[in-house]
C-alpha cells in the first residue's frame, strides 16, 4: 500500500509540474495571478499600509474546489491563507503564497433546533441578517458587517451583546474544517476535540474553516442604545469622569453593555470623551440602571436613548453607513493599531499617565486617532478559562488604539507607529494582554504568543505540530510546527 502511494505522488508530481498547472487543472476554479489586469484589485488590503504579495489569488464555488486547492499548496510546499471578509489589521488574508477568496462560499441555513450552519464566506452583515430572517435569531458578534466570520470566530468574536450571550465563539458547536493534507474533517467536542478547541480562539494556524453550526439565541425585542457625551474638557475633567464610569460598569448588569471613546481635541491638553452602548430590556430599566451614572458625571453630560428592534440595535453600532448590508464595495484605510486587555480598573497613576498623554501628543499628532475601551465580563467570563483557546475569560475592559492617516491613503505618517506605541506605555508599560482580532503586526514572537495566548501555548503548539507539520497555514503570527 505504502509503496502505491508513493508511486501515485510521484505520478501527481510529475503531471503537475508547477502550483500554476495544479491549479489550473482544478475544474471551475477562477485562478488570478500578477499578470491579470484584476489582480491588484484581488490583492488590495482594507490595511493599505500593509503590502502583501502573493503569488495566487483563488476563488473556490465549493468546498471539494477548496480541498483541492490546498493539496496543490500541500503538494509544493506552499503556504496557505483564506480570506474571509479581509479586515485582517495587519492583512493576513492575504499574506500566503496561495489566497483562497471564501467570498464564493456562503451557504446560510437556521435549522429547526436555532442552530444556524453558515459558511466562512459569509460577513457579520450576512450572518445578522440572514439568521434573523429565518426565524428572528441572534448571535453575538462585532459592528462592522464587512468583516468575515473566518477570522472573527477563530479568535474571539466580541459584539455589545457578549455580556449576555458570550463571544462568538463561544457559540460555535461543530466546524468544517479543511486539514493541510486537503481532508475535510468535523470538528466538536466529540470529534477531532483538540482541533476543535483550538479553533476556538487559536486563530487560523491549524487549518481552514469552511462552516460553523452556531447555538443561536431569540433577539433580544428591544434595544435601548445610548449616548452619554461627554464632550471635550481638559485632561482632568476627562480623567474625573472616566474613573467614575470604570467604578460604575464594573458592578452592571449583563444586560448594559459599554464603551468609552475618545478622540484628539484640537486644544492642547483636551480630548473628546463619550460613552455608548446597548441595553437590552425596556427604557424604564436601562433609566434605572444608567441614573446613578449620571448623578455622578458633570452637569455638562448629555444622555440620549433610541429604544430600536436587534436590526436597529446592530445598525446603530454599523459605522457611518448605518446599515448591515454590503452590497457596496468595502472600504479602506491607512492605519495602525493595538490592544490591551486589563482585568483590573486602571489605577489612578495608570489613568493620569495616559490620558495627558494622549491630551498633549494627541493633539500634535499626524494622525487621526481614536480609543475604545469596551466592557468584557458577563457571560464572557462565565467559561471556563480551559474551554477554549481563548485566553482573556477575565477581561474586564479591552482597549483598541487605533491611528489613521489623515486622509485614509498612503502614506502612513512615519510619527504613527511610534505614537501609538507611546500611548499603550503611558498606561501599560508591559502588557500582559491583547485581543488577537486587532492584531499588531509589529509584536515579538514572544510577545505575541503571551499577550494573545497566555496559558496556551504549550497546547495551541502541540495541537499545531500534530494538524499541519508542515506548516501550510502558517503565517508571521501563526504557530509553526
Amino acid at each position: 500500500m505504502k509503496l502505491l502511494l508513493l508511486s501515485y505522488f510521484i505520478a501527481l508530481v510529475v503531471a503537475q509540474r508547477s502550483p500554476g498547472d495544479c491549479l489550473s487543472s482544478i475544474n471551475g476554479l477562477v485562478v488570478l495571478t500578477p499578470s491579470n489586469a484584476s489582480f491588484a484589485e484581488a490583492s488590495q488590503p482594507y490595511n493599505l499600509r500593509i503590502s502583501p504579495k502573493p503569488s495566487f489569488i483563488t476563488f473556490p464555488t465549493s468546498v471539494p474546489q477548496t480541498q483541492a486547492i490546498v493539496r496543490c499548496a500541500s503538494l509544493f510546499h506552499l503556504r496557505i491563507s483564506a480570506k474571509s471578509g479581509g479586515h485582517s489589521y495587519a492583512a493576513y488574508g492575504l499574506s500566503g503564497n496561495i489566497v483562497i477568496d471564501l467570498g464564493g462560499l456562503r451557504a446560510l441555513t437556521v435549522n429547526s433546533d436555532g442552530t444556524a450552519t453558515t459558511q466562512t464566506g459569509n460577513t457579520l452583515g450576512d450572518l445578522a441578517t440572514g439568521i434573523f430572517s429565518q426565524g428572528g435569531r441572534a448571535l453575538p458578534h462585532g459592528s462592522c458587517p464587512y468583516i468575515g466570520t473566518g477570522g472573527h470566530t477563530l479568535y474571539g468574536g466580541y459584539g455589545f451583546v457578549s455580556r449576555l450571550g458570550g463571544l462568538l465563539l463561544d457559540r460555535v458547536i461543530s466546524a468544517q474544517v479543511v486539514l493541510a493534507d486537503g481532508r475535510l474533517v468535523t470538528a466538536s467536542k466529540t470529534a477531532n476535540a483538540d482541533l476543535f478547541w483550538a479553533i476556538r480562539g487559536g486563530g487560523p494556524s491549524f487549518g481552514l474553516v469552511t462552516a460553523w453550526v452556531f447555538n443561536t439565541f431569540p433577539a433580544p425585542p428591544t434595544v435601548i442604545h445610548y449616548v452619554i457625551n461627554i464632550g471635550t474638557h481638559p485632561a482632568p475633567e476627562i480623567i474625573s469622569a472616566y474613573s467614575i464610569w470604570q467604578s460604575f460598569v464594573a458592578d452592571a448588569p449583563n444586560e448594559f453593555s459599554s464603551s468609552a471613546f475618545f478622540e484628539a481635541s484640537s486644544t492642547f491638553g483636551s480630548l473628546f470623551m463619550s460613552f455608548s452602548g446597548d441595553y437590552y430590556g425596556t427604557e424604564d430599566a436601562f433609566q434605572a440602571v444608567v441614573q446613578p451614572l449620571m448623578v455622578q458625571l458633570p452637569a455638562t453630560a448629555r444622555l440620549t436613548t433610541t429604544a430600536l428592534d436587534w436590526i436597529g440595535g446592530l445598525e446603530a453600532s454599523a459605522g457611518d453607513n448605518g446599515t448591515l448590508s454590503t452590497a457596496h464595495p468595502d472600504g479602506t484605510d491607512t492605519f495602525f493599531a493595538k490592544s490591551l486587555v486589563t482585568t483590573d480598573p486602571v489605577s489612578n497613576a495608570s489613568l493620569t499617565s495616559w490620558i495627558n498623554y494622549m491630551a498633549t501628543a494627541g493633539s500634535s499628532s499626524d494622525t487621526s486617532w481614536f480609543v475604545i475601551a469596551d466592557l468584557w465580563g458577563g457571560a464572557i467570563s462565565s467559561i471556563p478559562a480551559g474551554a477554549t483557546a481563548f485566553a482573556h475569560r477575565d477581561a474586564f475592559l479591552v482597549y483598541q488604539f487605533y491611528a489613521s492617516s489623515s486622509n485614509k491613503q498612503p502614506p502612513y505618517p512615519e510619527d504613527g507607529i511610534p505614537f501609538l506605541n507611546g500611548m499603550v506605555n503611558a498606561i501599560e508599560p508591559r502588557p500582559q494582554g491583547a485581543y488577537p482580532n486587532y492584531i499588531d503586526p509589529t509584536l515579538t514572537t514572544e510577545q505575541w504568543k503571551r499577550q494573545y495566548f497566555g496559558n496556551h501555548i504549550g497546547r495551541l503548539q502541540r495541537i499545531k505540530s500534530a494538524v499541519d507539520p508542515t506548516n501550510v497555514f502558517g503565517f508571521d503570527e501563526g504557530f509553526s510546527p
